[in-house]
């Protein structure tokens, strides 16, 4: 076939295959392919995306050929690539856990093409200098990482490294026996490929996905926590041979399955007699706008919002167009916004659409008018939700309200997307509780909703501390609250402070009789026992202690 790779680091590997390859490498922003092509005529488009800057083909629909997408960081940029999608036959993702997402969002074509390592010779064991490497950014926006970091100090020495190269990276790798690996939000990341490429015994994250790509805890060890990544840590460094054993298995798993070859191989069989699928026409249309405006929102394109409200206007009056015109106009003023929003909600205009009414709902919040802040969620129970309670007449109680109908229908959080509430409007049950606790930041309400929605994912930990911080403080006794805080600080690797808030929480229980129920639900949380068995020996070096 003949077949353009748009930032595609399969382009080697489908040359090898026997393909004719136009390999592309055009700069960031929005460009035209067609003029790229030349005298190229493809049978099959293939983009991968990229990582910081990103590239967007304004002209997909012209192309008569299958197109394929590939996303990479599909965990923190779900929220714009579920449109850009539309503009593709076929949408991969290296995150097994999100395709059913875009599933739900009509994203019908979708394929499981994780990221992949390299051939590479392996380096003797015995001639390995480092016991652990760590590479990646470390930043005070990411303070979960910072934490790992100080926790396996603790454990031994750790070669650091965060701006190094792809080939310097390897060969750090090749000096390293132990390399332990922290995902962002729980997702399949480069580091696992690439460690396992170079014999390592990598320690990572117990992820979604990860059994069907290395053997757990034989050829790639799994933990789930700062006290099982210790346990794991601990022993592969007193068992050499276990250590060593691991790192060869996993290397030769990577030979036998994830090598270019074998992603390139399993993209073509997924692309052969691939449907159409992609957006055109006006649908083409929408889908574009959408993915503009959400990078826009993002502050990720450089548009102004004249530009953007003209770019919207020429499209076909739809749900998702009224919503996102909605979104827009609270940003450009409070005249503008109810120029628009008050006929939409007196003439009934889709009041049976959640995001018309969201938008309308918050929009109204911003522009101080909660008579039409209150009218939009009565829509939206009307229609949608009868059983949902009346939604008050606070800004409080709105906010509340829409984040409970959110949960319920499980637009919990947008990972990647730095919300503002003085700046954007919430699209997400977090989000909502976030502009909540604007409005009055001392209620308690707020931080326990907090609380609870970010127990249901992976990488809001940090997030997650600082609520129930918050509630602690006010609820000292309540040691289900204390226990829920000990066991977010040791998934957030500050093990030592997780251990005192679970001893403190024991005590508080005995205190109230109830210490079975504790015992109980520690245990129930603690799958490997492993923060049972650090809290007992922490007890012991305690009643020991001269």
């Amino acid at each position: 076939m003949n077949i353009v790779c748009v930032h595609l680091g399969l382009s080697a590997a489908l040359t090898a295959l026997g393909h004719n390859v136009l390999a592309l490498s055009p700069p960031a922003g929005l460009i035209r392919i067609s003029p790229l092509l030349k005298d190229f005529v493809p049978d099959l488009l293939i983009q991968q995306e990229t990582l910081g800057p990103r590239t967007f083909i304004t002209d997909l629909d012209v192309l008569p050929c299958p197109k394929v997408y590939w996303s990479i960081d599909t965990h923190l940029n779900s929220f714009w690539q579920q449109y850009y999608a539309r503009l593709f036959d076929l949408f991969c993702s290296t995150q097994k856990h999100w395709l059913p997402w875009f599933e739900q969002r009509d994203i019908s074509a979708t394929l499981w093409l994780p990221w992949h390592g390299v051939q590479r010779q392996r380096a003797a064991w015995d001639a390995r200098q480092e016991d652990m490497a760590f590479v990646g950014r470390v930043t005070p926006e990411r303070p979960v990482r910072g934490w790992f970091l100080e926790w396996l100090g603790e454990l031994g020495k750790i070669d650091v490294r965060q701006a190094l190269g792809f080939g310097p990276m390897l060969d750090l790798y090749d000096r390293s026996r132990i390399v332990p690996n922290e995902s962002i939000f729980g997702e399949v990341n480069f580091r696992l490929f690439e460690a396992a490429s170079c014999g390592c015994a990598v320690v990572n994250p117990a992820i979604s996905g990860i059994e069907e790509l290395f053997t757990p805890d034989e050829e790639v060890a799994l933990y789930r926590d700062g006290a099982e990544l210790a346990a794991w840590v601990t022993r592969l460094q007193s068992d050499d041979l276990l250590a060593r054993s691991m790192g060869l298995r996993a290397w030769e798993r990577v030979r036998r399955e994830h090598l270019p070859a074998h992603r390139a191989q399993t993209l073509l069989d997924a692309a052969t007699g691939l449907s159409r699928r992609a957006a055109t026409g006006p649908k083409a249309a929408i889908a574009w706008w959408l993915c503009l405006y959400q990078l826009w929102e993002s502050g990720r394109l450089a548009l102004s919002p004249a530009a953007m409200e003209e770019g919207l206007a020429t499209l076909p009056v739809t749900d998702e167009v009224v919503a996102v015109r909605l979104r827009l106009r609270s940003s450009t003023g409070r005249d503008e916004f109810l120029r628009l929003a008050v006929p939409v909600a007196e003439s009934g205009q889709y009041e049976s659409v959640p995001e018309v009414n969201l938008a309308g709902s918050m929009g109204a919040l911003k522009a101080g008018d909660l008579t039409l802040a209150r009218l939009f969620f009565l829509r939206h129970k009307r229609h949608c939700a009868p059983a949902a309670p009346d939604p008050g007449r606070t800004a409080l109680s709105i906010c509340l309200a829409w984040a409970r109908e959110l949960q319920r229908t499980g637009r919990l959080f947008r990972p990647g997307f730095v919300f503002n509430p003085h700046r954007q409007l919430p699209e997400t049950a977090l989000e909502c509780l976030v502009l909540a606790s604007e409005y009055e930041p001392d209620t308690s309400d707020v931080y326990r909703e907090m609380a609870r929605i970010l127990s249901r994912d992976t990488g809001w930990d940090g997030l997650r501390l600082k609520a129930l911080s918050y509630l602690g403080l006010r609820e000292r006794r309540n040691w289900h609250l204390g226990l829920e805080l000990g066991l977010t600080n040791c998934r957030a690797f500050r093990v030592r402070q997780g251990l005192e808030e679970i001893a403190a929480a024991r005590a508080e229980a005995l205190r109230q009789g109830q210490e079975g129920r504790f015992l109980k639900m520690l245990a129930a949380r603690d799958e490997s026992g492993r923060i049972r068995a650090m809290l007992q020996s922490a007890f012991i070096s305690a009643t020991h202690a001269p």
